[in-house]
């Protein structure tokens, strides 16, 4: 038995098979000036993509030159929700109740005023504790204008007419509901300076800030809030909040955006002292999600 398999026979190749076939191997052989571009496509995407996310990486922990406690350059569109989930908490609880309007134009005036603040605007939001909640608004002074730019509910301003920072008589204030020494933070009032009220809200910068609290707690010092009122540019549909304690980030929190205004509320909890402050990072999204720069 023969086991040796000879390869079958193959017919020679016409003269025209070989210049066909020598023509294929010398293109292959021959260099493509653009072979390299191609080649090189892949990698410079994938470098794109990573200098996109920690851009927008970047712009959650930005701090604006003006004011620590806000962060905002826009993300690139591509990433700019990427490395920042979604809040799942909220602080809008919609308008004022009817029933509680005269309570917070009452908060919004100072002692001794001779006639009632005017709501330029006014929200209903979630409040230090479980089972209460607050009412924030500006308003504006209708009649003679006190001296006291700062003051909590049932303190008296001092005498004198308003102060020549506040000549307009646009004031910021919260009201507790209901109104119980239990929750340790009080409502307040206090004025808002003519210039940061003229100053506009643009595309560069989202959100102008009206007021700001960063120090409530409840009575027993394991519960921190902060708080603050802006005036909202057009484009902004959507703001979030967090806290920073210790160098750790808190979870986002949703605000509320409304008539041209805008409010943001963040609340810790721990074992905290009396005086201190909670830092906070705050970001806009345009009605598409697009971040928008807020400082």
């Amino acid at each position: 038995m023969n086991l040796r398999l000879d390869p079958p026979q193959v017919p020679p190749l016409s003269t025209a098979e070989r210049t066909r076939l020598r023509n294929r191997v010398m293109d292959q052989a021959r260099p493509s000036e653009h072979r390299p571009r191609r080649q090189w496509i892949a990698p410079l995407v994938g470098v794109g993509a990573v200098a996109a996310v920690v851009a927008g990486t970047l712009v959650v922990t930005h701090k604006s030159p003006t004011d620590v406690r806000t962060a905002g350059t826009p993300a690139p569109v591509a990433t700019r929700l990427q490395g920042t989930p979604e809040a799942k908490v909220g602080v809008d609880r919609g308008p004022v109740p009817q029933a509680e309007l005269a309570t917070i134009v009452a908060d919004c005036s100072f002692p001794d005023e001779t006639g009632p603040a005017q709501l330029v605007w006014s929200r209903h939001v979630r409040g230090i504790t479980k089972d209460s909640t607050a009412l924030v608004a500006l308003a504006r002074d209708t009649s003679r204008p006190t001296a006291q730019s700062t003051v909590a509910r049932g303190r008296k301003p001092g005498p004198g007419g308003a102060p020549d920072f506040a000549k307009l008589g646009y004031r910021f204030c919260m009201s507790r509901v209901p109104p119980s020494a239990k929750l340790g933070a009080i409502g307040s009032v206090g004025r808002v300076a003519d210039k940061t009220w003229r100053a506009e809200p643009t595309t560069e910068r989202g959100l102008v800030t009206l007021s700001t609290q960063d120090g409530d707690f409840t009575a027993d010092l394991t519960t921190l809030q902060a708080w603050r009122l802006y005036r909202a540019h057009p484009d902004v549909a959507k703001v979030e909040a967090r806290y920073v304690l210790n160098g750790k980030p808190g979870p986002w929190t949703s605000g509320v955006v409304d008539g041209g205004f805008a409010y943001t509320e963040v609340q810790a909890r721990g074992k905290f002292t009396v005086g201190q402050r909670l830092t906070t990072e705050v970001r806009a999204f345009d009605a598409q999600g697009k971040q928008l720069p807020v400082s």
